[in-house]
């Protein structure tokens, strides 16, 4: 293996690979049900990615292409999209003219409430554990997972 900068080495514990292994398929399973959800509005991941980063106010253009890795250019396609079915706007930043960002509109909203909805729903799998399982689970998570206020994604500020 070639040492990535930011990419630990393959754990040598086997228990906790196969931990982690079990932990992204019970993640993949619930954004499999976010993509099928996106297929039924005509979008695509990155679609539902923009919405989602957007759920907390606008976001300057620029700023969007960081939060999805991808070039300025690759954003105004999704722009183009999300405008094209009334889910979001573009506007004039409102500290620089000379800059454009992206807002939901009242659709927007609510496609990308119901996006979040899907992805947070915990597994079937997870749900049907018990509850002081459940309870053991979150007390394990909370010591290894940054704080969250209940959103998958993190939020972006204007600059």
């Amino acid at each position: 293996f070639a040492t990535l900068p930011g990419v630990a080495e393959p754990a040598a514990d086997p228990q906790m690979s196969e931990t982690w292994q079990r932990m992204m398929s019970l993640f993949f399973s619930r954004r499999d049900a976010l993509f099928a959800e996106l297929s039924k509005l005509a979008l695509t991941p990155p679609h539902g990615h923009a919405l989602m980063s957007l759920r907390h106010g606008p976001i300057r253009m620029r700023d969007l292409a960081d939060a999805m890795a991808c070039d300025a250019s690759y954003v105004t396609a999704v722009a183009d999209r999300l405008e094209e079915l009334s889910l979001a706007v573009r506007r004039n930043a409102s500290d620089d003219r000379r800059v454009r960002e992206l807002v939901l509109t009242a659709k927007g909203e609510r496609v990308a409430a119901r996006l979040a909805a899907i992805f947070s729903c915990p597994p079937a799998a997870l749900a049907a554990l018990p509850a002081a399982d459940r309870a053991a689970l979150t007390r394990i998570l909370r010591k290894v997972g940054e704080p969250t206020d209940g959103e998958w994604l993190p939020r972006r500020s204007l600059r």
